[in-house]
């Protein structure tokens, strides 16, 4: 396209239709004042540095989107780009009006004289993109730590509750591993439970029963006056959990103390239940008289 104007007179009216005293009175000296210092300050925020042949010989395309983008965050660029559009021009045209330091027509005149070329590394770390989506991610397992605790409490016949007050000693974290499910597994893991449960049950049963038979029939006794003690085996885990720090025995003597109270009260109420039961009993029922029938 034959225009009759000069490119570089019809962008510097667009840019400056008006021209005040402060505006530069060309096209070449709006360039030099201006655009040059704008190209010059991209140049050393994309490279950081004027070190390599790269960063002196940028190629910037006036008609590249992506060079425009750049560049147009400087007003007097921006300004130069709207005027390249109100003018339509072609980008054969802006290729041939660019001709200045930083441009891609710099570039081309330096590898032409100097036999070399300017190899562009914007990008080259950036590997060529996979489309991952269709593929299936290998579930894995997820580690769940879990803290047990059991507290044991032994329901006797009388309707007291007793708990065991023998301290227990903390229990280990179990570092289990949640695995997929697997349906030829279900079968395992119900045996597995069931035999969790038995253990647990034996357990609880052997701990309690037996100790609290004991420590009850002591403590029965000693309410009595008798001076027994409570339980050889408790009262030498008690000493040693002390001395360990892991026990307040003053305290523990004072449950004893109370419960062995308790007993004594549920024992003396059994007691006159069973002396009013055996009175009444013993009493001679009356006869039951009927009342004379009329005459």
């Amino acid at each position: 396209m034959h225009r009759k104007n000069p490119i570089s007179v019809l962008v510097y009216n667009a840019l400056f239709s008006t021209p005040s005293p402060t505006d530069p009175p060309s096209f070449s000296a709006h360039l030099s004042k201006n655009l040059v210092g704008e190209v010059r300050i991209e140049t050393a925020n994309f490279y950081g540095s004027l070190d390599t042949i790269e960063a002196r010989y940028p190629g910037l395309n006036y008609a590249f989107s992506p060079h425009r983008k750049r560049l147009g965050r400087f007003p007097h660029h921006r300004r130069l780009f709207e005027a390249f559009d109100r003018l339509g021009l072609t980008e054969a045209e802006i290729q041939g009006f660019c001709r200045w330091e930083g441009t891609l027509w710099a570039r081309e005149r330096y590898e032409r004289d100097e036999g070399v070329r300017v190899i562009d590394t914007t990008g080259v770390e950036i590997g060529e993109w996979v489309d991952r989506r269709g593929q299936l991610h290998t579930a894995q397992g997820i580690n769940v730590k879990t803290d047990i605790e059991i507290e044991i409490e032994q329901v006797h016949a009388s309707g007291a509750v007793h708990s065991d007050t023998r301290p227990q000693p903390p229990q280990a974290q179990v570092d289990t591993e949640m695995r997929d499910s697997d349906p030829n597994d279900s079968s395992d893991e119900e045996d597995e439970d069931e035999d969790e449960e038995d253990e647990e049950e034996e357990e609880e049963e052997s701990i309690g029963y037996a100790l609290n038979a004991r420590l009850l029939h002591a403590a029965a006794l000693r309410e009595q006056g008798a001076n027994v003690p409570m339980d050889p085996e408790w009262e030498q885990y008690l000493k040693e959990a002390q001395e360990r720090g892991e026990l307040n025995i003053d305290a523990t003597r004072e449950a004893l103390r109370a419960m062995a109270g308790q007993i004594a009260q549920l024992h003396h109420h059994q007691t006159t239940v069973q002396a009013e039961t055996s009175s009444s009993s013993s009493a001679q029922p009356q006869p039951f008289q009927s009342s004379a029938a009329p005459a």
